[in-house]
């Protein structure tokens, strides 16, 4: 034979289906699991499929709505018809978990989904009071509760129907906390403009049933026990002869106002009566937690939806979460007391501190190419050589002049022709000038290293017999004790590097090689390259050491003193932040 509860259960799943068009089926899972008849399936005959244990079960959807005390949607993600969409709320009293319940309804839209929903939030208020209660009354409470929800005015419909159904002579409806209360609606209606002392009398005696998170009943009746009514009977004493009753609104374990009922005679509100009006205030509680929910200012509403994932984040069933935030934070703190260097990453290149130019002397052609770029050279070793057979053809063409001057001077002299002697001897010196020039150029036509060290650059190999001008550029010599580091440094990290810093630096050539050098200056250069803009800094090094060669490419860093460590991993992301919300607000 069923249980009280299994009755409780078929009526509520057969109520719901008239509620909410297109139920299939339905399952309420009762706890304790270990009793006997836990699981109530409907309709009874059609069943089987729906309460089937196993994965995506009506059962699971229950339980796991249960166990995580929240309501669950699962629409269906098929276009085929046969394919439902599942909901699933817990059913809780007060404190105590009770189950949980699952539908299971034909497709619709997201807004139709939503209205189902609803309605299951309803009627589960009228599942849990009477799995509470274990008795199966037949008082419609579906669909009063469907009824009331649809009228615009849902507090004064409700104190109305109250009014009319439990014979009062007032009653008197609020929404609120421990805090606050604001009067919703009372019936027969009264103008409050202000606090006056019997609106505050109705207030104290609600707050007194919010307190103690009960009905309350004036006079009390044999079993109010311990509860107290100094507040109730107050009231008593300004309206005169009369019986109280006073109901806290709670939703989902949250106070959501009171509501209170006034006879004024002394007529006791029956156990009928009480257990009624308990259960109409119930459903009553929903329709004005929705109504209240949906008018809420947008800031409440995201003050509360943050409060909420916080709850949900830090509450008992979330440990790790704690756990990983507590750790986070000491992470964070160590991170922010523990310094470390603070090195600012540069490209780097190794230049010689003195670089020679080797040009060509005058207009001529290549005659010979001794050295490339990379060779190493004394000074005084022939680099190249040009071509002179013009210079020596020029320089023979000037030697016989100067002959023939010499022999028509002695000529001259010996005739004593002193005017002729004169101008031979102008002549002579002028020739003798230009010998000398050619000379020199014969001479400086094999071009040598002006010092030793490497040459940097030039290959004239391939260009045997190409004439040259004057002035150009044949090879770069650079010195091998000598050398300067170039640095470029990214602007964000500009401002933190000036002269005297130390730093270390690696060359490509020698990955496993550390040279140490020492910021000179900042050059007020900047070069602009993938994207970034750079800037130049000069360095010396510590110690030249065998093998290093100008024009040789690293990677350097600057010791720029001591940070947390927080500091080190989050001021690029920091000063990118100032500068955008500069940008945006400044």
């Amino acid at each position: 034979m069923p249980s009280e509860s299994a009755r409780i259960a078929e009526r509520w799943m057969e109520k719901l289906s008239h509620l909410i068009s297109g139920v299939g089926s339905a399952v309420v899972v009762e706890f304790p699991l270990s009793e006997a008849e836990s699981v109530h399936l409907w309709p009874p005959g059609e069943a089987g499929e729906a309460g089937e244990a196993g994965e995506g079960s009506l059962a699971d959807l229950a339980m796991e709505a249960a166990t995580s005390r929240r309501q669950i949607v699962k629409p269906s993600m098929e276009e085929t018809a046969d394919r439902p969409d599942l909901m699933a709320v817990p059913l809780i009293a007060g404190e105590r978990l009770l189950g949980g319940a699952a539908i299971a309804l034909t497709q619709r839209s997201d807004a139709k989904r939503r209205a189902a929903m609803q309605a299951l939030q309803w009627g589960k208020q009228w599942l849990e009071w009477m799995l509470e209660e274990g008795s199966d009354d037949d008082l419609p409470l579906l669909h009063w509760l469907n009824e009331i929800s649809e009228k615009p005015t849902a507090g004064g419909d409700i104190v109305d129907d109250l009014i009319s159904r439990f014979r009062c002579d007032r009653a008197t409806l609020t929404i609120g906390d421990h805090r606050s209360l604001e009067i919703l609606a009372t019936r027969p209606k009264v103008e409050i403009t202000k606090e006056t002392g019997l609106v505050r009398a109705f207030k104290e005696a609600m707050f007194e049933a919010m307190d103690q998170a009960c009905l309350l009943h004036y006079p009390a009746m044999l079993e109010a026990g311990e509860k107290t009514l100094r507040f109730h009977q107050a009231l008593a004493g300004k309206i005169g002869p009369s019986t109280l009753l006073t109901l806290p609104l709670r939703v989902d374990g949250e106070t959501l106002g009171a509501l209170l009922l006034e006879r004024h005679r002394d007529e006791p509100f029956t156990e009928s009566e009480i257990r009624q009006c308990r259960q109409l205030t119930a459903l009553a509680g929903v329709v004005l937690s929705q109504r209240h929910r949906a008018e809420r200012p947008i800031f409440q509403l995201l003050r509360e939806r943050l409060r909420t994932r916080l709850a949900d984040w830090l509450g008992a069933r979330t440990l790790w979460l704690k756990v990983s935030l507590l750790l986070a934070a000491v992470m964070i703190a160590l991170l922010g007391w523990i310094d470390g260097d603070y090195r600012i990453n540069a490209d780097a290149a190794l230049e010689g501190r003195v670089q020679r130019m080797v040009i060509a002397p005058y207009d001529g052609y290549l005659k010979q190419s001794h050295v490339k770029a990379g060779d190493l050279v004394d000074e005084g070793t022939v680099l190249c050589e040009l071509d002179d057979r013009d210079l020596r053809l020029e320089r023979a063409k000037w030697e016989t002049q100067l002959a023939k001057l010499e022999k028509e001077q002695r000529e001259a002299m010996a005739s004593h022709e002193r005017a002729r002697v004169a101008i031979l001897q102008a002549q002579r010196q002028e020739a003798q000038a230009e010998l000398d020039l050619v000379q020199k150029k014969v001479a400086r036509s094999r071009i040598v290293a002006p010092l030793s060290g490497v040459v940097v650059s030039g290959d004239l190999s391939q260009s045997l017999g190409a004439p040259l001008k004057r002035g150009d550029v044949l090879f770069q010599v650079a010195p091998l004790d000598s050398y300067r580091v170039m640095l470029q440094v990214d602007e964000l990290d500009i401002g933190d590097v000036q002269p005297g810093q130390d730093g270390r630096l690696i060359l490509t050539g020698f990955p496993h090689r550390m040279h140490a050098f020492q910021v000179k200056r900042v050059l007020p250069l900047s070069t602009a390259e993938e994207g970034r803009h750079l800037f130049t800094l000069e360095a010396e090094l510590a110690e030249t050491v065998e093998g290093l060669r100008p024009g040789m490419q690293g990677m350097a860093k600057i010791d720029a003193g001591e940070r947390s460590l927080l500091w080190l991993a989050t001021h690029r992301l920091v000063d990118w932040l100032r500068l955008q919300l500069w940008g945006w607000w400044g």
